[in-house]
């Protein structure tokens, strides 16, 4: 009987090591922890990527109407929405590919484009930002960050790394406030990504 019980405790330290290694095996892959998608499974690949120089073919250039538009984007369809964007709603153009919005395009000044947002799971920020990531695992501080108003109220609206065009958007699920201010660290460090703002 003792037998059986020293060989089940040597049983018992080798699986609690294998456990404990495994863990700071995955804790050391990435400071800011792996992104998964919904149901556990890493997110679509990017089709799109968002840069100080644009996003696709649209530069600060390009003019705001479906055909310029929809030359910049070859393979999207242009399609007329109605979205939101702090200040109110309008309607504007949104890119669409395979049937999913993809990006959504505002109208700028002297007929050109003017900021552009990344909404769909196939967009990448210029560090490697996808939506639904935290914001702990963006690897930001808040003093990049400013507080959203009117419809993003409550929203983080933040400065991405190494660019200077790009504002990241987060949201907390079932924030109840302060609105009129950034949330606390513990309830910021889990807002998660809604969308990614290239401002031409």
């Amino acid at each position: 009987m003792r037998g059986l019980f020293t060989q089940w405790r040597l049983f018992v330290l080798r699986l609690t090591a294998l456990v404990a290694a495994a863990f700071l095996l995955s804790s050391c892959s990435s400071p800011t922890g792996r992104l998964v998608g919904p149901g556990g499974a890493p997110p679509p690949q990017a089709v799109l990527v968002i840069s100080d120089a644009g996003i696709s073919n649209l530069t600060p250039e390009t003019r705001y109407g479906p055909k310029s538009i929809g030359e910049a984007m070859p393979g999207f369809e242009i399609e007329t929405i109605q979205t939101a964007g702090e200040t109110g709603t309008q309607w504007t153009y949104a890119a669409f590919l395979d049937g999913l919005q993809i990006a959504q395009i505002f109208k700028g000044e002297n007929g050109k484009i003017g900021v552009v947002h990344g909404v769909g799971d196939a967009v990448a920020g210029p560090n490697g930002e996808r939506l639904g990531m935290t914001f702990a695992q963006s690897g930001l501080s808040r003093r990049s960050c400013r507080v959203g108003t009117k419809l993003w109220r409550g929203m983080a609206i933040c400065d991405a790394r190494n660019s200077e065009k790009i504002k990241l958007v987060f949201a907390i699920a079932e924030f109840d406030g302060p609105f009129d201010r950034l949330a606390p660290s513990s309830e910021l460090d889990r807002a998660t990504l809604q969308r990614i703002l290239w401002v031409p």
